[in-house]
């Protein structure tokens, strides 16, 4: 392509959207409504991950002995250690169980004076697996090694903290795609509007021998615009609605650390734009498509 054509696509492009300021503003609203919700989710998306993380990391599994096998720590530590399942695990032996035991009593700590020589608690490992999906098959795994009597962790947690996970997900990539669907549609109808005004002046282009790809290189510039300013505007919206969000949460519930959004502040912007971009091209050519043909 020429420079001289590209900068006829462009200016003629942004001519396009001058003509059409109406229909440009509704896509262009369109794209922002679409990508800001889709922005939100992105966001929330986020932080579920990041909770979920913080959840991780606190779901263990504890490896109880059976009474006199602490000769069998050397062999699960050894399991432990190349498995890779396994992100980190602490041995409490029942000297140190004891101990903690005492702690946890504090001023009754008396009760248990006498017990050192007779200690009744086992050892035990807590085992912290690197993902909640390995919760389940780490545990059966250790179950059936010797010397560990009961492995226990929390079954219902692990399984419902999934079970939201997958739904939440399914939901936003339903949401996201009809919501691009619609900017897509809306989009080609607004460049259908003005190939419909400038009928008479494509069908002059044609009879002088205009291809089609020349026709309709300013109407893809015009969904291309469309949708980086739609993406734009909707950028600056997500970041201000989760900056007072996140401002007004951290306040109510000072318990739950959210996500920093500048650390993804680029990706997002390029993913808007991207995302922006392809939503105004692909409006244009759908619409090209119908009204051009040969």
């Amino acid at each position: 392509m020429r420079l001289q054509t590209f900068k006829y696509f462009c200016k003629d492009g942004f001519k396009n959207i001058f003509l059409n300021k109406t229909m440009a503003a509704a896509s262009i609203s369109i794209v922002v409504a679409a990508l800001t919700v889709v922005g939100v989710f992105i966001a929330i998306a986020l932080n579920l991950g990041y909770i979920s993380e913080q959840i991780e990391k606190t779901v263990d599994i504890r490896v109880i002995l059976q009474k006199g096998q602490e000769d069998k720590v050397p062999v699960i530590e050894e399991f432990l250690r190349k498995n890779a399942q396994v992100r980190s695990y602490d041995y409490i032996s029942p000297e140190m169980a004891l101990e903690d035991f005492k702690k946890k009593l504090g001023k009754n700590s008396f009760l248990l004076e006498g017990l050192e020589k007779d200690n009744p608690l086992r050892g035990y490992f807590i085992v912290r697996p690197v993902k909640i999906e390995y919760t389940k098959e780490l545990a059966k795994a250790l179950e059936n090694l010797q010397g560990v009597a009961q492995v226990y962790f929390p079954s219902q947690t692990v399984d419902k903290l999934k079970r939201i996970m997958k739904i939440l997900n399914i939901l936003c990539i339903a949401l996201i795609l009809g919501l691009y669907m619609v900017a897509v549609f809306i989009i080609a109808n607004t460049i259908k509007i003005t190939l419909f005004a400038r009928r008479r002046e494509i069908s002059i282009m044609r009879y002088i021998g205009a291809t089609n790809r020349f026709i309709s290189g300013p109407f893809v510039v015009e969904g291309f615009i469309i949708g980086i300013l739609g993406a734009t505007f909707a950028y600056a919206i997500v970041l201000l609605i989760y900056h007072y969000s996140i401002k007004y949460l951290s306040q109510t519930i000072a318990f739950v650390d959210f996500v920093n959004i500048s650390t993804y502040k680029y990706k997002i912007l390029g993913l808007f734009i991207l995302t922006g971009s392809m939503v105004g091209i692909l409006g244009s050519l759908i619409s090209l498509r119908r009204y051009l043909k040969a």
